[in-house]
């Protein structure tokens, strides 16, 4: 009986004037049109000619819904009133002309990111090539304590499209350079060991290939790390993972009679998983590789240029036990990195690598993987 009663309280009174509008710098576009999205910031939305809604205790929401190339939600931001005396004002407040303010300070509410963070986080992402901003109003009758029924379209929503990439030049802010991806299958999604500006957060990308390779690309920087550069971190990098292949073997406080561990503190664990007892880069075992106990570690390494970037290049196979205390290791995978000089910012350098917990990958396909990405890099 409710229900039928709420849809009574509906008098479907759309006409041919009904619509909802959307506005880029002060100007209406076109259902289906395509917009910059540099100017998305912009966008302003308004409505006219809704369907008449009798008092009605529930909620009323006017949105812009930002969506995939499958119509999965990506973003909402939303303008939202509750209970009937709020919805009344807001109708009969509204006129034709209003437009509302969508993003940034007083501006809609939203279920999760900023626009700019939403927007940043779609380059790589191959469904959010282009986004679908879709505009709607809808009313929903209260059932209960914030419960709702069905929703109720008072208009039909209105879409625009914006294209966010382009295959063959895709920025990489945290990476301070852009990449052509024509030649890069899957998704690149950031990746950090941290909340947003606190110190010591590092934010990188991370990729996958055949749904079974995992890769990162992270940039460090010397002013976070002073006197960073490529040989520091592959002197870090091959210490640390030595460090952990010889867990329960190493001198806590001083593992290295040559190298102070704690010279850096770089997120390994983040950048390639490295820091896990359970895991091991078989090259750098002593047990494994009896040579490197006495070695000098760097030695290791292959120096190598690649696409115009010095460097150094380490590969190996991994082993993985059930647990830190036991003696028996089962080969799991195969494991490289590239630690490369930034072709155009000397403070940075650049860190490719796989991660240590890849299961099945062979040294040829995965070492194939991340020379792709290094060579995808325009300078």
């Amino acid at each position: 009986m409710k229900k039928i009663l709420f849809i009574m309280l509906l008098a479907m009174s759309a006409t041919s004037h009904a619509q909802l509008s959307a506005f880029i710098n002060g100007k209406a576009i076109k259902e289906g049109a395509s917009v910059s999205k540099n100017d998305l910031a912009s966008l302003q939305v308004g409505f006219k000619n809704p369907k008449k809604v009798t008092i009605i205790s529930g909620v009323s929401v006017l949105y812009v819904q930002l969506l995939d190339a499958n119509k999965k939600n990506i973003q909402t931001f939303y303008l939202q009133k509750d209970g009937y005396v709020a919805i009344e004002d807001f109708f009969k407040s509204n006129t034709p002309t209003k437009k509302f303010k969508v993003f940034g300070e007083e501006g809609f509410l939203g279920d999760g990111n900023t626009l700019d963070w939403t927007l940043s986080s779609a380059v790589g992402q191959e469904t959010q090539k282009t986004i679908q901003v879709k505009v709607g109003l809808y009313v929903a009758e209260e059932t209960g304590y914030r419960q709702y029924g069905q929703r109720v379209n008072l208009l039909e929503p209105m879409t625009f499209n914006v294209p966010i990439w382009d295959a063959k030049n895709v920025t990489m802010p945290f990476l301070d350079l852009a990449i052509d991806k024509t030649n890069i299958a899957g998704d690149m999604d950031t990746k950090q060991n941290g909340m947003l500006g606190r110190e010591g957060t590092e934010i990188g990308y991370q990729l996958r290939e055949k749904n079974k390779i995992w890769y990162t690309a992270f940039a460090l920087d010397s002013d976070k790390y002073p006197g960073l550069n490529a040989k520091e971190v592959a002197d870090d990098f091959i210490h640390a993972g030595t460090y952990y292949a010889n867990y329960n073997q190493m001198n806590d406080k001083r593992p290295f009679k040559d190298y102070d561990i704690q010279k850096y503190t770089l997120p390994w664990d983040h950048i390639n998983d490295l820091l896990d007892s359970k895991n091991r880069l078989s090259k750098l075992s002593y047990r494994v590789n009896k040579a490197a106990k006495n070695s000098n570690l760097m030695n290791m390494f292959e120096t190598v240029t690649i696409n115009g970037m010095k460097g150094y290049a380490f590969k190996t196979n991994t082993d993985e036990r059930e647990h830190i205390n036991a003696t028996n290791w089962t080969p799991k995978g195969n494991f490289v990195i590239y630690i490369l000089e930034h072709p155009t910012n000397p403070k940075l350098t650049l860190i490719i690598s796989s991660s240590v917990k890849n299961n099945g990958n062979t040294l040829e396909e995965t070492d194939a993987l991340l020379q792709t990405f290094i060579n995808s890099i325009k300078k």
